[in-house]
């Protein structure tokens, strides 16, 4: 008969090392398991840092109220969008004027421009910061003011820039326009005779005391930061119905989702803020002068300060300043009509000629020697009145104002801004090759 066998006996000293061994194969596992959980987290964070968290943290603050960096990055490429359109439609513009070599070289520098902030995204994304802030303070103070804009009013205001008009075109209102002074009075009769009527015209005529350059007369904003609106590029279409402007605003969205990642949504919120800052505009604004002063003067030129003040001498023994101006003044462009520059607003000559002229008050008063960039003048006072602003003229003295008021809003305000913007400026849509620096 087999004995039965004999059960293993495991000693105390095997049982502790299998016990240890169990421990340190715990342990490992343990470990193995928190570091992937480790390294699964981090690359979790990451991805959700780039694509959540990023997007949250604020480039700027406006009283406590963050702009993010998703909104600082959707108006980049926006503007991006704006420029890149806008060059486009100005390289037509050139096209359209190259027989108008002023008007060509202007439409060149805008579009250059445009280029140089394309190619330098710390200076557009410094831009699109204040832009940002003015809007954020804007929306502050049409609050304030019980200023506000509904869907319907963006909508109506869409679908007018698209050149719809669900009521009908309007009728373009009339134009400002300077008239001559009908009658002088007895001391302007003395002296200018009567068939030396003063031009009234925007520009003076030409001379050494006139501010260079005459704008072309179809213009684009410059791309500045500025407390208003940069202009908005639509299709160059003009739909007349109601269907042609769905058709076209869809292929404008359609572009602008593909080139620049906006949406509808985002676009819509844009748009919205430029018809608060009209509005805010408009009532800050509503009690601004809308006349302006306008002086009618003639000059003498010359060369040094003792010229002057012999023409000064020889005024006051009584001769005749026209025929003095048509002898000794070097400025040809006006001296055989006696000097006469006719009627001009602030803002056609150079500064010092027109800080003293403007201070004139007397009919018939003479200036002592003004000295300027072309020498010394001699100038004469023959009328002064105000007058209704031209359109445009107002409409800049209106953002002039508004400009100078928010300045004053801001600096009561608590603004924060942030530098992590800088290496997140969106590069698309990307600058056309024409444009690459």
């Amino acid at each position: 008969m087999a004995k039965a066998p004999r059960s293993k006996h495991i000693s105390r000293k095997q049982q502790s090392r299998v016990a240890r061994e169990n421990f340190q194969r715990r342990m490992v596992l343990i470990t193995t398991i928190l570091v992937a959980a480790l390294v699964i987290l981090v690359i979790g964070y990451g991805i959700l840092d780039q694509l959540v968290l990023k997007n949250m943290k604020p480039v700027a603050k406006v009283e406590g109220a963050k702009i993010t960096m998703q909104e600082f990055q959707t108006r980049v490429r926006y503007d991006r969008y704006q420029y890149i359109q806008n060059a486009a439609m100005l390289e037509q513009y050139k096209q359209v004027f190259s027989f108008d070599q002023s008007s060509y070289n202007y439409y060149d520098t805008v579009i250059q421009q445009y280029a140089t902030l394309l190619n330098d995204p710390d200076t557009l994304g410094s831009q699109v910061i204040e832009e940002l802030i003015n809007d954020r303070v804007i929306a502050f103070q049409a609050e304030k003011m019980g200023i506000s804009v509904s869907d319907e009013e963006v909508d109506k205001a869409i679908q007018e820039a698209f050149g719809f008009y669900k009521d009908g075109t309007p009728t373009p209102a009339p134009t400002t326009i300077i008239l001559p002074t009908g009658t002088y009075s007895p001391k302007q009769m003395t002296l200018v005779p009567p068939t030396s009527t003063p031009m009234d015209t925007a520009t003076p005529t030409s001379g050494p005391t006139e501010t260079p350059a005459a704008t072309p007369t179809a213009t684009q904003p410059l791309p500045t930061a500025t407390a208003g609106p940069t202009s908005t590029p639509y299709p160059t279409e003009t739909p007349y119905t109601e269907e042609g402007f769905k058709t076209s605003f869809q292929t404008y969205a359609e572009g602008l989702e593909a080139e620049a990642q906006i949406n509808e949504a985002q676009f819509r919120s844009i748009f919205r803020s430029r018809l608060v800052y009209q509005k805010l505009l408009d009532e800050v604004t509503k009690d601004i002068a809308t006349d302006e002063p306008y002086v009618w003067a003639r000059h003498i030129l010359v060369a040094t300060e003792d010229e002057a003040k012999s023409v000064i001498e020889r005024l006051n023994t009584g001769e005749d300043f026209a025929l003095l101006a048509s002898d000794v003044s070097t400025d040809t462009s006006n001296n055989m009509n006696g000097g006469n520059l006719g009627w001009f607003a602030k803002g056609q000559m150079v500064t010092e000629f027109e800080n003293v002229v403007f201070a004139m008050t007397e009919i018939g008063q003479i200036s002592e020697p003004v000295q300027t960039t072309y020498g010394y003048h001699i100038i004469q006072l023959l009328g002064r009145e105000d007058r209704p602003m031209t359109d445009d003229k107002l409409q800049q003295a209106k953002e002039n104002a508004f400009t100078e008021w928010l300045s004053g809003v801001k600096e009561e305000m608590n603004i924060e801004t942030y530098e992590n913007w800088k290496g997140n400026v969106p590069t698309i849509p990307t600058t056309p090759a024409q444009y690459q620096s």
